[in-house]
């Protein structure tokens, strides 16, 4: 039983019967919602005036913005970049505004800042890239008034004051830029100079051209000396030689300190040796600096050859012989023997010594030649470094200066040519009129008042706690159904119209015994009996001989529910006594139209002994009736007392059914203390009356009794069952 109490809510799946019932029961409060939206929503789409709309769109983009999109130096890139969300601020700014107040005046002199602020809107046009949405560089303005003219003048004034303004900005950022620019000429100026200078004292300093090339060239003399040191040393070799073996002839003969006495007197001679000494020494020098097709070598050569030949003319001179014969000299040295004189040989001798002095002078200045040229080598890494250093920094400086003189030239063009960054590509047009639409506007209002008549009908379901359907009480409670008595507005008895006794608005002390006799009603009972029956057949150790009808408050119908069962059992042949057990508020004599005179609170009291049982006739049965009796100031005082208990016994054992019409459960111990005194209880819920809160309530408070099942009272589904079958009720008018 508690499980069947923990199970109790008010949530349930609804099907699209279920939504249509509701909504079929809220109809009246849809309809009035709807209706009173409407109301209002179609006279003010009436008496809106039209509004007029003119738009104009805008391409923010600096015309100079792509000059250095392949890369490079550009001073001004950083001034240019725009931030779309500022200037969406900035066109509706008041500064940019007042402005266009002002080309209006003329025309509107009313109009002001805020008038225009409250109209103008500039949005920035988006549209999809790989399913995203990117902002693009086209703004667009709009701006509504009520007069299509007047939208389009105050854009056309909007989009001079833009115009005016971008141009003035623009001017000022490309003023920036060159004021940037020529500031830094003059800097890269002594920078390019200072270098410029730098690498010009450093190649006069070490009187170079080109270091690079020169070391290679130095490089390659230096090869060259070194070849030539090792032929000199190969001929001198040869000459000394030679000069050994005409020296020993002339010893031979006793002439050789003669001839040598002979030369070294000769003041001419000397005078000769050396400075042929010396042209070698020079030529050698400049070997090193030139190349022997050089007219400075070849003079020095020249100079050499004359020099050698008037030393040998001396040398013979002195010897007393005019020419020396080179065949004679040729044999001497192949043969190593004197074929001639001994004058010829002291020549000769005299030749070759001449040729070793000659040989040992040129080997002396090629190898401090050969020193010199390793020493300027060895700076000549440095001097690479530095120059290619002072060298790149001059290109540097001279790219800078020309990058920036030629931005300067661009910038000043622009300056002068007047570029807009603010372009407009769509200018203001006559306004057109954007609203009202009556059509979209009354349909937006029949949608506007559709959908707040569902979020009331929404709304009211979600809070109202009322039980509808006679499945939500089998479903939530878990309990057995007994039955499901029919909710009819009324029936026609001679022409006076009633209301059936489960409807609380009808007083019920104006209802006829024969709305209980009504056919779809004692039917829905007998089927209440029935189920009742087969409990009891159920039931192994016990019969239900005794039952109490309750319900969770007052007004739910279980007083003509009694009344019905003791007729169905009545019509069974059965012996049937029904007890009004509400101590506080009777009713069943009303309902019955008998007086209530001695009943239950006399027995209980022990005014009286034997009961007043009184005999109704229904539908041609009997049924008897124990009547409340008089009224008591403490109900519960009687109730709780044995005799109750004691009068049911008895009446169980007189009869075959005893039905015991008690207070509600809420509030009242009342029913419990009846309801524990009986074979079963019977709980009846009004449809539509009865909150599932107050079920759960009734269901936790009869928990340990034995509760049979429940009767759903006043269904509109049985109702409309018997109207859909009326053929199975022809005495009945519906």
């Amino acid at each position: 039983m508690n499980q069947n109490i923990s199970n109790f809510d008010n949530s349930t799946e609804l099907g699209y019967k279920e939504i249509f019932d509701i909504f079929w029961r809220r109809r009246s409060h849809f309809v009035g919602i709807c209706g009173g939206i409407l109301a209002l929503t179609i006279p003010l789409v009436l008496i809106q005036k039209p509004i007029y709309k003119s738009s104009m769109q805008l391409l923010i983009e600096p015309n100079y913005q792509n000059k250095y999109d392949s890369g490079g130096f550009d001073p001004t890139q950083s001034r240019v970049e725009i931030d779309y969300a500022t200037q969406v601020n900035l066109m509706r700014s008041s500064q940019l505004l007042s402005r266009a107040v002002e080309k209006l005046k003329s025309s509107y002199p009313d109009i002001t800042i805020a008038e225009i602020k409250e109209s103008f809107t500039v949005s920035q046009l988006r549209e999809k890239e790989a399913k995203k949405e990117v902002g693009t560089k086209i703004f667009q303005a709009d701006y509504r008034a009520q007069n299509a003219e007047k939208t389009q003048k105050v854009l056309e004034a909007i989009q001079d004051v833009y115009l005016a303004y971008n141009l003035d900005q623009q001017s000022k950022r490309l003023k920036e830029g060159l004021r940037f620019i020529n500031e830094q000429i003059p800097e890269v100026r002594k920078k390019l100079t200072n270098s410029e200078r730098n690498l010009e004292a450093l190649l006069t300093k070490h009187n170079l051209i080109e270091p690079s090339k020169q070391a290679f060239n130095m490089t390659q003399v230096l090869t060259d000396i070194q070849q030539k040191r090792e032929e000199i040393k190969a001929q001198y070799k040869q000459s000394q030689g030679k000069s050994l073996a005409l020296q020993q002839q002339l010893e031979l003969s006793g002439k050789a300190g003669f001839v040598d006495s002979k030369l070294s007197l000769s003041n001419r001679y000397q005078n000769l040796l050396n400075e042929l000494q010396k042209i070698d020494l020079e030529l050698e020098k400049e070997r090193t600096r030139f190349k022997d097709s050089n007219p400075i070598i070849q003079n020095l050569i020249i100079e050499r050859n004359n020099k050698k030949l008037l030393l040998e003319q001396e040398a013979k001179k002195i010897l007393g012989k005019t020419e020396l014969n080179s065949a004679d000299l040729k044999n001497l040295e192949n043969s190593g023997q004197l074929d001639v004189s001994d004058l010829d040989i002291a020549q000769a001798l005299t030749m070759t010594r001449n040729e070793l002095i000659g040989l040992q002078s040129r080997e002396q200045s090629l190898a401090l030649t050969e020193q010199k040229l390793k020493y300027k080598l060895n700076q000549f890494p440095s001097l690479i470094a530095e120059y290619n250093s002072l060298k790149q920094e001059v290109q540097v400086n001279q790219a800078t200066l020309k990058k920036l003189l030629e931005s300067r030239q661009e910038i000043g063009i622009i300056i002068n040519r007047g570029g807009f960054s603010w372009e407009v590509i769509e200018p203001p047009k006559l306004g057109v009129k954007v609203s009202p639409v009556l059509a979209k506007d009354l349909a937006l209002g029949v949608i506007l008042s559709v959908f707040s008549g569902v979020v009331s009908i929404v709304i009211l379901e979600a809070s109202d706690n009322k039980i509808r359907l006679s499945k939500q009480l089998q479903d939530q409670a878990n309990l057995p159904l007994l039955g499901t008595t029919p909710g009819l507005t009324k029936v026609k008895n001679n022409g006076f119209a009633v209301r059936l006794p489960f409807f609380p608005s009808e007083p019920q002390k104006h209802l006829p015994i024969n709305v209980i006799e009504w056919l779809p009603f004692r039917e829905s009972l007998d089927l209440v009996y029935e189920n009742i029956q087969l409990i009891s057949q159920n039931k192994q150790n016990s019969q239900i001989n005794s039952v109490a009808i309750t319900s969770a408050i007052s007004g739910e119908g279980k007083s003509t529910i009694t009344l019905g069962l003791a007729l169905s059992a009545a019509r069974r042949h059965k012996k049937v006594l029904v007890i009004d057990g509400d101590l506080r508020c009777p009713s069943i004599h009303e309902k019955l139209g008998i007086p209530d005179g001695v009943g239950l609170s006399d027995l209980l009291t022990e005014k009286t002994v034997q009961p007043n049982i009184l005999q109704v006739s229904l539908a041609n049965s009997k049924i008897d009736v124990l009547t409340s009796g008089a009224a008591t100031e403490d109900p519960i005082k009687l109730l709780s007392s044995d005799k109750l208990q004691e009068l049911i016994r008895n009446f169980e054992k007189k009869y075959d059914l005893v039905l015991i019409d008690t207070s509600p459960v809420i509030g009242m111990v009342d029913a419990i203390k009846i309801a524990s005194c009986c074979s079963g209880t019977v709980l009846v819920a009004r449809l539509e009356k009865a909150s599932f809160s107050d079920m759960a309530e009734t269901y936790s408070l009869l928990s340990r009794l034995n509760l049979l099942g429940t009767v759903a009272n006043d269904s509109k589904e049985v109702q409309h069952r018997y109207e859909k079958n009326r053929r199975y009720l022809p005495s009945v008018e519906l």
